[in-house]
């Protein structure tokens, strides 16, 4: 009997750090923490607002408003990737699992022929491709991800898209086996029409690379696995 697993609710995720991150100021208001003085008094500098009217405001009300505008924010935080990394990790079939850098020479690319290449190889030559985010094992394939959660649309986010498309093409030059490619796109910016554009550039031999949402890819696996033995 295979292992049910539970989906990840990205903005579940989102709304709890952001929880947390709101109770962490208060905390911060109550010691006056370094962090906190420096973006009030950046605030007050720019506003003509005296500091101590700043700290009343806060301390007497430690959670509203203006500690909200206080607090990080955990889209700044990376927190999409990394949630979406530690539920990859915990998948049944996956193994080996490693979170990669996205810059430095340790960070992996995919070049115009399909070949994989850290920034070291590329010494210091353009980026061919986004970076990769994710590799595992499944299977005795050797898996790499590049994954996105992308609420709304905008210059940023269109650019990250065709980042991806990019990725996928650069992946259909390859030839050496043994290897596959996953572009994991959830939020709404990933409606019918972009998702159609992304599946429209999947290599449907191997070397195979697949478009899918994050809680896709557990049935994903087990049908590589499944036909695999």
């Amino acid at each position: 009997m295979s292992k049910i697993v539970p989906c990840l609710d990205f903005e579940a995720n989102e709304r709890q750090r952001n929880s947390a991150n709101l109770a962490a100021v208060e905390e911060e208001i109550a010691q006056r923490s370094g962090r906190l003085r420096t973006r009030i008094l950046h605030f007050a500098e720019q506003f003509g607002i005296p500091e101590e009217d700043f700290w009343r405001d806060l301390e007497a009300n430690p959670r509203g408003p203006l500690a909200a505008t206080l607090a990080r924010e955990a889209r700044r935080q990376n927190i999409h990737e990394n949630a979406a990394a530690a539920y990859v990790e915990a998948l049944p079939l996956v193994s080996d699992f490693r979170k990669l850098p996205s810059v430095g020479k340790n960070a992996l690319y995919v070049n115009s022929d399909g070949q994989i290449l850290s920034g070291e190889q590329l010494a210091g030559a353009p980026r061919p491709s986004k970076s990769i985010d994710f590799q595992w094992t499944t299977a005795e394939i050797n898996f790499y991800a590049a994954q996105k959660y992308t609420k709304a649309g905008g210059g940023n986010q269109d650019n990250q898209f065709n980042e991806l498309e990019r990725l996928l093409r650069n992946f259909q030059g390859r030839t050496n086996n043994g290897v596959a490619l996953i572009v994991l796109v959830d939020g709404p910016y990933y409606n019918e029409s972009r998702l159609a554009r992304l599946q429209g550039l999947v290599r449907l031999q191997s070397p195979f690379s697949y478009v899918v949402g994050v809680n896709e890819l557990h049935t994903l696996l087990g049908q590589i696995f499944n036909a695999k033995v």
